[in-house]
């Protein structure tokens, strides 16, 4: 299996997806899982993949103490140039691969919180899903929380039913990108490819990554030694809600667990 994800997530994809996460979804996002995990001022966070840091700077801002950390250094530069007025003691960006234990430094230890947001699970392996897991649950206290974010199969299937065609949109500057998505059956794996074209050129790339069902992730997120306690309509407050009459996506699933 090749590690695509290395070279997806570069500044062409910044560039390409950053718009589609406007700053009132991010403060909504980030509203919503200060209530559900009770977050608030010296509140520790572990964002795990932190992306360019709309999350954790959000969360940084409501006063907690968060590292960010991701295996993408064209992303980590981009957060580290947003939000310079947040001192490092509230936010801290780290390189790392989250396959592997965080590195023992003294601040990124014993944690409330850790999470994973925005389909960051399902790159890899299963067992690469559950090495990250298992890390995150070795970085946060007794008693912290987890908090998974994710598109899931039964959506991903209702929505390939719904745009059966390639999907395209233009962006701010004209470019057109059309994206042709693809959900193997069988692996359960998901293959997606962007074509752009547009005045700063154009360029393809592809991902492909496993889209767990609910059932399948809470288990995988057990076994990984979380007590899963509640699911959720994404990052709000809201219960999950599945495909189904009047719901013909469903909602994305956010899962919070427990170290027990």
């Amino acid at each position: 299996m090749t590690e695509w994800w290395k070279g997806f997530f570069d500044d062409d994809y910044l560039r390409l997806w950053e718009g589609s996460e406007a700053p009132e979804k991010t403060e909504k996002e980030v509203a919503g899982l200060a209530q559900v995990l009770g977050l608030g001022p010296g509140s520790r966070v572990l964002d795990a993949p932190c992306g360019y840091g709309r999350i954790s700077r959000g969360l940084a801002a409501h006063g907690c103490q968060v590292l960010g950390v991701d295996q993408s250094a064209a992303l980590l530069a981009e957060a580290g140039r947003r939000g310079p007025e947040i001192p490092p003691d509230r936010l801290r960006y780290l390189h790392h691969d989250l396959r592997q234990p965080l590195p023992q430094l003294g601040f990124n230890v014993g944690f409330d919180v850790a999470l994973n947001i925005y389909s960051s699970l399902g790159y890899g392996s299963e067992a690469d899903d559950l090495a990250i897991l298992s890390n995150l649950r070795q970085a946060v206290r007794p008693g912290g929380q987890l908090f998974v974010e994710t598109m899931h199969r039964d959506r991903a299937v209702a929505g390939l039913a719904h745009n059966s065609a390639s999907r395209g949109h233009r962006l701010a500057d004209g470019t057109l990108m059309v994206e042709e998505p693809h959900l193997d059956p069988i692996t359960g794996r998901s293959q997606t490819t962007w074509y752009w074209w547009g005045p700063a050129g154009g360029g393809q790339k592809t991902g492909d990554f496993r889209v767990y069902s609910p059932t399948e992730l809470v288990g995988l997120v057990e076994r990984a030694g979380w007590r899963v306690r509640s699911t959720h309509d994404g990052c709000s407050p809201e219960p999950f809600v599945g495909v189904g009459a009047g719901n013909p996506l469903g909602s994305r699933l956010g899962v919070r667990a427990v170290r027990e």
